[in-house]
C-alpha cells in the first residue's frame, strides 16, 4: 500500500487505493513542476513549502493509517536521500548508481534542492523490493544497500517510518534529469546480514589517563558510550539538556541531536520522538531562562 500526506508535519497518511504496487504508482506519478523555488528563493520559502505543501509517501502497512514505527507492520521499497555529494558530476553519480544496482529496478529522480545555490546534486533513490520487511530487517537491509552503492547518504533513510517527498521539480530541475531502470525488483533476504564494520580506525597504545575528569571530557565519554533500548528518551533528554545548559545554540543543539542518535542510539529513535524530547527541553530551557534561546 501507498500511504500519501501533504506535508511532513502530519502523521495522518491516506492509502492510495488501487491494485498497482506503490512502485508502479510513483514512476507513473507527474512530478509537478514548482517554478517558484528556483535559485533566488530563500531557505525560509523552501522549507515552508516542504512542510505544508509537497507531498510525501510511505509504502508499506500502516495501522490506523497513523505514521510512526510502532504502527508501521511492515515497509516496502528502499528509499535513499543523498543530499551530500559535494560537487559530484551527474552523469558520475547516476553511473555508480546503475552500477551497482544493475539488473535491479529502481527510480531516481532530483529532490526539491536539487541544483540551488549551496546544495548541488540532491537526489532521492526508490528501490523496488521483492516482498515487505519488517523493523527488524530494516536496518541491516538499509545499511548494506547504503554500503553497496558507496555513496554518503542522509542518515534519516535508515529511519523505519520516515515519509519521504514525491517527485517535484525546482526550477533549476527538469524532467530530463529522472532515471528510471528496469529490472527485478531487489531480493530482500540476500541483503539481509550483519553490515561490516569498516575497519579504518587508528590502532594506538598510550600511557595517558584521564586525571581531570572535566566536564566536558565526561560529557563526551557519555555520549560516546551510548544507549540502547530501555532508556533511550531519558538518555537522549539528558544529553540535550545538557548541551543547552552548556550554550550550545538551540540549532547547533538539535542538529546535534540528530547526530547522536542515529550513531549513539541503539536502535535510533524515530525522527518524531527526537523532535518531540528536543521541542520539549527547549521549551522547558526557554521559560527557565525568560528569554528564547
Amino acid at each position: 500500500m501507498l500511504y500519501i500526506s501533504q506535508g511532513y508535519t502530519t502523521h495522518q497518511m491516506e492509502p492510495e487505493e488501487n491494485n498497482k504496487t506503490p512502485f508502479q504508482k510513483l514512476i507513473e506519478f507527474e512530478p509537478p513542476k514548482v517554478k517558484q523555488i528556483n535559485e533566488k528563493t530563500d531557505l525560509k520559502t523552501i522549507n515552508n513549502f516542504k512542510s505544508k505543501q509537497m507531498g510525501y509517501f510511505l509504502a508499506g502497512q500502516l495501522k490506523n493509517n497513523i505514521r510512526k514505527d510502532e504502527n508501521l507492520l511492515e515497509k516496502e521499497l528502499i528509499v535513499l536521500d543523498y543530499d551530500n555529494l559535494g560537487k559530484m558530476f551527474y552523469t558520475k553519480f547516476v553511473d555508480t548508481i546503475k552500477e551497482e544496482l544493475k539488473g535491479i529496478r529502481f527510480y531516481l529522480y532530483p529532490t526539491i534542492k536539487n541544483n540551488l545555490p549551496n546544495y548541488g546534486l540532491r537526489y532521492r533513490l526508490v528501490i523496488d523490493t521483492d516482498r515487505p520487511y519488517t523493523k527488524n530487517e530494516n536496518n541491516w537491509l538499509i545499511q548494506n544497500v547504503i554500503d553497496c552503492i558507496g555513496l554518503p547518504c542522509d542518515s534519516k533513510s535508515k529511519t523505519y517510518s520516515q515519509c519521504m517527498g514525491l517527485p517535484y521539480l525546482n526550477a533549476q530541475s527538469s524532467e530530463k534529469l529522472i532515471v528510471k531502470q528496469d529490472g527485478e525488483p531487489l531480493e530482500v533476504k540476500k541483503w539481509l546480514y550483519e553490515p561490516k564494520r569498516k575497519e579504518n580506525k587508528l590502532s594506538f597504545t598510550t600511557n595517558y589517563r584521564n586525571v581531570g575528569g572535566k566536564y566536558t571530557g565526561v560529557f563526551l565519554n557519555k555520549v560516546i558510550e551510548g544507549t540502547a533500548e530501555g532508556n533511550r528518551d531519558v538518555w537522549l533528554t539528558s544529553v540535550i539538556g545538557t548541551m543547552l545548559n552548556q550554550g550550545v545554540e538551540a540549532q547547533n543543539a538539535y542538529m546535534m541531536a540528530d547526530v547522536i542518535n542515529q550513531n549513539f542510539i541503539n536502535p535510533p529513535l524515530s525522527d518524531e520522538q527526537v523532535n518531540k524530547i528536543y521541542l520539549s527541553i527547549l521549551d522547558k530551557e526557554t521559560r527557565k531562562r525568560g528569554v528564547a534561546i
